[in-house]
């Protein structure tokens, strides 16, 4: 296919490397993110209306990871 040198190949794995640890990192806050809004969620003492935007926030959430999954599952990386 194409031919590329040792070091271009160097610098296209580092930039997957760099590209991965991005990633666990968007991963890492948007679990926090989840978190956060579940324990809003499950706090009866906030008005029903914050309860409902945390819920959705969660929903939010796991739908993006959930699509994060699958892509990664898609190009063969699978937790």
């Amino acid at each position: 296919m194409f031919d590329i040198t040792p070091l271009e190949e160097a610098v296209l794995n580092a930039q997957e490397v760099a590209a991965g640890f991005a990633a666990m990192q968007l991963v890492k806050d948007l679990i926090e993110k989840g978190e956060a809004a579940s324990a809003l969620e499950d706090n009866r003492d906030l008005d029903i209306l914050d309860r409902k935007k945390a819920r959705k926030d969660q929903d939010h959430v796991n739908n993006v990871l959930n699509l994060i999954a699958t892509q990664r599952a898609l190009i063969g990386i699978e937790a």
